[in-house]
């Protein structure tokens, strides 16, 4: 029965995950140096990029993968967070400045060519014109920090000096669709700016849900979501007004910190956790995706990027890389026919209905997940039977109908 199962899982699984639903990178089945993957960067020609430790001594190094081999690049020592310009270049924000990269060239902005008052890069973003937005972080005597704009051909910095900043550290930054510019003056809330009005809203003035940003984006609708530091999740329009969409300690949620958050290509809002895989919101269901209900190596992620084909990269702190096709599933019938067994909905909310045109005495149905494990096992007394499903975690799930020696398998995902 165990090597049985064992061809029924292989069988399923290359189906529900063959067709590239998942896929991992690791220095087992890749050259790919490191497993610890820091973050991600991504060129409008999908060249990939990692940031990687060189070791327990060794400084952080960059490499990229061109869908053949991983090279290193080794004109930086350390590394923070990467984005693709408009203007055909990476930029890349690391603890020695900033740096343009492309066509194996390379340039950087730091406190000794330009007037940037720190070389530690905290988070950038970079707009559809080709703008950079750049925070960074103060240290020592020399380096003071704050928030720079840069242009093409000047670098505009912002400090609690020369505007409402209230510290010079920035945490997150982030530039909408709207034009508004967001960032966080690390531990002190949020600010919009747009053009010359400069708005701070923290937890005194505002009911926003904290004062310390992690990470931002923003849906297809032009609404701004938030993570912080205290595990909330929360959105607004114009900051004024917070739907707090996860508390730091919501029960349907990982107990952990958004690491990253982005929207795909379908408009669906993903948010990956420190240590709690990737969750996905369509406007009205949540999706969880973790290590113990899918193929996703490791629950400790890093970083995400999306890729011209819609898939959504995502680096992890201990298992290399996976690749994963959020629009995977459409294919998945919703009504599953075979010659004796009818199962529905799919996916599943609440109940998975068995329909049965006969049915044995001592029938039965198992649930098993992805590790082949079992969940549920369950008599079959009725020809149209509900099994209660909300006891899994969202993800996919096998099952097999057993009626004497006749065995129906199926494939079912759980929202």
């Amino acid at each position: 029965m165990k090597k049985n199962l064992l061809i029924l899982m292989s069988l399923l699984f290359s189906f529900a995950f063959g067709q590239e639903e998942w896929r991992s990178m690791n220095t087992e089945n890749s050259d790919i140096p490191s497993n610890t993957t820091i973050s991600l960067g991504i060129t409008a020609a999908d060249d990939i990029y990692i940031g990687t430790p060189g070791g327990l001594v060794d400084p952080s190094h960059v490499y990229s993968f061109d869908q053949d081999v991983w090279t290193e690049t080794e004109w930086i020592s350390s590394f923070n967070t990467m984005k693709s310009s408009p203007q055909n270049h990476l930029v890349v924000a690391t603890g020695e400045g900033l740096f343009h990269y492309a066509n194996g060239e390379y340039s950087v902005f730091n406190m000794d060519n330009s007037n940037l008052t720190s070389n530690n890069i905290t988070c950038m973003d970079v707009a559809a014109d080709g703008t950079e937005y750049i925070g960074m972080s103060a240290a020592g005597l020399v380096a003071s920090g704050g928030l720079g704009i840069y242009d093409g051909s000047f670098w505009a910095v912002y400090n609690s000096g020369n505007s409402i900043m209230p510290v010079d550290n920035v945490s997150a930054v982030f530039i909408s669709q709207t034009g508004n510019l967001w960032f966080s003056p690390s531990n002190q809330g949020l600010i919009k700016k747009n053009g010359d009005d400069w708005v701070l809203f923290n937890t005194e003035n505002s009911d926003i849900p904290g004062n310390f940003v992690l990470c931002m984006t923003e849906s297809a609708d032009a609404v701004l979501w938030v993570a912080f530091s205290n595990g909330s999740i929360a959105t607004t329009t114009d900051g004024s007004s917070w739907d707090i969409i996860k508390h730091e300690e919501a029960k349907d949620f990982p107990n952990s910190n958004a690491s990253s958050m982005l929207l795909d290509a379908q408009g669906k809002i993903w948010i990956s956790f420190e240590n709690g895989g990737i969750a996905g919101f369509n406007g009205t269901d949540w999706v969880f995706h973790t290590a113990l209900t899918t193929p996703l190596p490791s629950d400790y992620i890093t970083n995400m990027v999306l890729d011209s084909n819609g898939d959504i990269w995502i680096s992890s702190f201990q298992d290399g890389l996976s690749i994963f096709d959020p629009d995977f599933g459409a294919g998945i019938d919703d009504d599953i026919w075979t010659e004796n067994t009818r199962t529905y909905p799919n996916p599943v909310q609440n109940y998975l209905t068995i329909e049965s045109k006969t049915l044995s005495s001592n029938a039965y149905v198992i649930v098993y997940n992805v590790m082949g494990q079992i969940l549920m096992q369950e008599a079959l007394v009725d020809l149209k039977q509900n099994i209660d499903c909300q006891g899994l975690s969202n993800g996919f799930y096998t099952y097999q109908i057993i009626q004497e020696k006749m065995i129906t398998s199926g494939v079912f995902i759980k929202k």
